[in-house]
């Protein structure tokens, strides 16, 4: 076993994009289209660099939401990180180790949450107490005076997590709502959640491990 990022994995084989060509997949139907809308293969593909960041947000994305026309901007500034900063990086890096693995715990919507909350100070401090041992309990956060940004980020979590109605795509739309990085941080999350943590190694543009 090794770590990566303060996240514990088996080391396996490592993808290659030729590893990952559709023509490969067991779902190939030649000049047909792929039965699947999601690919089932996508983290292998992810981790061999064969999808990009722009890839992966308009397969969760649907075409006609009112957010779409957020989209351009979202994926022009886009840096390769899904990371706030180094200190959103260790915040969260830290408090993975501290939690501790529970496989019925961790899953990819626990790890979106825990992304988003981790995301500055002032919300780490104010979520903390919200992770237990036996998983998220949201009545522990302190909300009282949270900024907008910061409540974005909260409702967000809980709606990824909880079946508590997170925020709405309308919201999501209005950037007087939800401001351009609470924006980019929620859609990372919904990644992060949808993909697993492989999502976080998405790239603006295709890799190759042979450079």
């Amino acid at each position: 076993m090794s770590t990566t990022g303060g996240f514990m994995y088996i080391r396996r084989f490592t993808y290659k994009k030729e590893d990952v060509d559709c023509k490969l997949c067991t779902e190939f139907r030649g000049r047909k289209k792929c039965p699947h809308k999601i690919c089932p293969y996508i983290t292998e593909r992810i981790e061999a660099g064969a999808v990009t960041y722009q890839e992966a947000v308009n397969a969760m994305v649907h075409p006609g939401c009112q957010m779409i026309r957020r989209l351009p901007k979202l994926m022009l500034t886009y840096s390769d990180s899904f990371w706030m900063d180094d200190r959103h990086k260790s915040r969260m890096e830290f408090f993975n180790t501290r939690m501790g693995y529970s496989p019925s715990r961790n899953t990819p919507a626990y790890y979106a949450a825990m992304y988003l909350l981790t995301a500055n100070e002032t919300l780490y401090w104010r979520m903390a107490n919200c992770f237990c041992r036996s998983g998220l309990d949201f009545s522990f956060a302190i909300l009282r005076g949270i900024s907008p940004h910061n409540y974005a980020l909260y409702r967000a979590a809980v709606g990824l997590c909880t079946e508590r109605r997170g925020v709405t795509l309308l919201e999501m739309a209005d950037r007087e709502l939800v401001d351009d990085d609470a924006f980019r941080l929620i859609i990372n999350a919904m990644l992060i959640a949808r993909y697993g943590i492989a999502a976080m190694k998405l790239k603006k543009e295709e890799t190759s491990h042979d450079k």
